[in-house]
């Protein structure tokens, strides 16, 4: 519905999305999920277990050339440690490296505000909607 704190994000490196559910095995994208996609700015998903892997099926790209998602394949107990150890990489990063690190990032933040927009994402939508309707 409306994208807020649009002021508060534009000094962050990062968006840190917390999704609705964490320690079910149920592959489950909301909102949270899409919402710095709109507001192109890469993002760490604390989701459930292979949350990132589900989100690139639908064409998505993460980050994982730029620090470790291995987080996605780690079992609940595990997952949120190695989410802390990543941000805390990041965060020990200088102005400098930040500053490069965004530089970096632009291309995969522009190709997932495209194709959450394009004709395509929607396209695909529509297609899973109806298969999940017929099949009810």
């Amino acid at each position: 519905y409306r994208v807020s704190l649009w002021k508060e994000s534009e000094n962050s490196l990062l968006d840190v999305v917390t999704e609705t559910v964490y320690n079910e095995t149920t592959l489950h994208l909301t909102e949270k999920t899409f919402k710095p996609i709109v507001m192109q700015m890469p993002f760490i998903l604390v989701g459930a277990q292979y949350n990132l892997e589900y989100l690139r099926s639908y064409g998505f790209k993460t980050f994982g050339d730029f620090w470790s998602e291995d987080y996605d394949n780690e079992p609940n107990n595990v997952r949120l440690e190695s989410i802390t150890n990543t941000l805390i990489e990041l965060n020990n990063l200088s102005l400098k490296e930040k500053a490069q690190l965004q530089k970096h990032l632009t291309p995969i933040v522009e190709h997932n505000f495209n194709w959450f927009y394009s004709k395509e994402f929607e396209e695909l939508l529509w297609k899973e909607l109806t298969t999940m309707s017929n099949a009810w």
